[in-house]
């Protein structure tokens, strides 16, 4: 969805509107003050992992050994964050 994050140049008020064309995005207001003077802001995106999940592994039989050691994510996952039925 064109979900837009803006800041207010006058009060610093963030928002966020769904702008789905570019004349939507001409007729924008802050919600706070009203101005018309705001910037788009760069906006990150969230990727959220289901770790208990049996999700296929990569082939790695073409690495080499040292590499292949340091691949295993699961040996940087801290137990707390581990599924707990996987602890």
């Amino acid at each position: 969805m064109p979900l837009y994050e803006y800041e207010c140049s006058k009060c610093q008020h963030k928002f966020a509107e769904l702008i789905m064309q570019k004349e939507e995005e001409e007729k924008l207001r802050c919600p706070k003050c009203k101005s018309k003077k705001w910037e788009r802001l760069f906006s990150a995106f969230a990727v959220v992992s289901d770790l208990s999940t049996n999700m296929p592994k990569p082939d790695l039989s073409n690495l080499p050994p040292e590499v292949r050691a340091k691949t295993m994510i699961g040996d940087y996952i801290e137990e707390k964050d581990r599924h707990k039925t996987i602890r």
